[in-house]
């Protein structure tokens, strides 16, 4: 995957997919890299970024990068991942905008929520 991919991933026990963003460049970190999902649960995820209607086809209303669940994944995580697009159990997505992703970034860098392990690969 890329830096600013995104990708539908189930959410276990619910009957809904969140949106998964790649907001760090695998090539940097020997092909693992980070991921943060989007919700419309402001509780959950905090006001530290929010994004809007139109910032990215799948949006359809205001939601907010889920800092605090975000995940590394690893080149052996990936590969399950590209398994599972393969498929059809996950489904590749509009890549970000550069400047919606720069936004992403700059949050999480400053975010309260991201795991610290996670701030070496932004």
């Amino acid at each position: 995957m890329l830096l600013g991919e995104s990708f539908l991933m189930p959410t276990p026990g619910h009957s809904w997919d969140h949106l998964w963003i790649v907001i760090s460049n695998p090539q940097n970190h020997a092909g693992t890299f980070i991921v943060v999902n989007l919700t419309t649960d402001l509780a959950r995820a905090g006001k530290e970024c929010s994004l809007d209607r139109g910032e990215h086809r799948w949006i359809t209303q205001k939601c907010y990068v889920n800092f605090a669940d975000a995940l590394e994944i690893t080149q052996e995580k990936e590969a399950h991942i590209q398994t599972l697009v393969a498929c059809k159990k996950i489904t590749m997505h509009d890549t970000l905008d550069v400047a919606i992703l720069q936004k992403i970034i700059v949050a999480a860098k400053q975010s309260k929520a991201l795991p610290v392990k996670f701030r070496k690969y932004l």
